[in-house]
């Protein structure tokens, strides 16, 4: 007997998971794969954990012998609180518990707070904010997909950008790039644990793709400047308006992240 799909968004991460995992029957994977055909959502919730469990036991098997200390048992404890926040902390409470939780908690903590383990940042602030680890999962997922990597291509942009401003519930002109030499691919509308989050792709004279991501600000957080950051080859510029939160992710140099930064912040920026 197949379990129904369920339309509850806790039962369906539930499934997803077991998907992932390789947990269900055959009849009720393609169950899932066929929901997955008509849900892009399901899909990126999907896909984050594919790459999230691969990631979290690429850092276990690197970091196998890593003597506990004082450093990683703080680090164990922004761990749970960080999986705890995902989703994760049921699946691992087993497995991974004691020295197996120490044994990853140094090199997964920034990860598992969102999207990678070799985060290198230009402070001493952690956690990220969650729309740049979803941002910069996005951009993973669907930047350099060549079948369908947006929703809206750029033709179709325009005509429904006020579609996206609406369900970011904010003002948007069009983030042309054209002047730094990147042409729009098209757009994508992405569901969050933090809410709804836009993102534009481009892609420069060489085929490099680029994703702008747009977040409704939240209003009891202030605004804040151009931070950068590294997850492998990726470089990250993020920052914070009244109006929106921002984030640049693209295989790129500081200063091109900088100059597109600037123009959205012209573009779209408040006053």
């Amino acid at each position: 007997m197949t379990r129904q799909i369920p339309a509850a968004d806790a039962d369906l991460d539930a499934l997803l998971m077991a998907h992932a995992d390789g947990q269900l029957s055959p009849e009720e994977a393609a169950e899932v794969e066929a929901r997955l055909e008509q849900d892009p959502d399901a899909r990126a919730t999907l896909s984050a954990w594919c790459m999230q469990g691969a990631a979290i036991r690429a850092a276990a098997d690197a970091l196998d012998t890593a003597p506990p200390s004082l450093r990683t048992a703080a680090l164990e404890r922004e761990l749970a609180r960080a999986l705890q926040r995902q989703g994760w902390r049921a699946r691992l409470m087993g497995p991974m518990m004691g020295a197996g939780l120490r044994r990853i908690a140094a090199g997964v903590v920034l990860f598992a707070a969102g999207w990678g383990a070799h985060w290198i940042h230009d402070a001493a602030t952690t956690p990220y904010p969650g729309y740049v680890a979803e941002g910069l999962g996005a951009h993973q997922v669907f930047a350099n997909d060549l079948l369908r990597p947006v929703e809206f291509t750029a033709e179709a942009t325009e005509g429904a950008l006020d579609w996206v401003a609406a369900k970011l519930d904010r003002k948007l002109s069009h983030p042309s790039l054209a002047p730094l030499g990147l042409e729009l691919v098209g757009t994508r509308m992405l569901g969050t644990r933090e809410g709804p989050m836009a993102q534009f792709i481009y892609e420069d004279a060489d085929g490099h793709r680029m994703s702008l991501i747009l977040a409704p600000h939240p209003e009891n957080m202030p605004a804040a400047p151009l931070r950068m950051a590294r997850w492998g080859e990726d470089r990250v510029g993020y920052w914070r308006d009244t109006q929106l939160d921002y984030a640049v992710v693209a295989q790129t140099s500081d200063m091109q992240i900088q100059a597109v930064a600037e123009e959205v912040a012209r573009l779209l920026g408040p006053g």
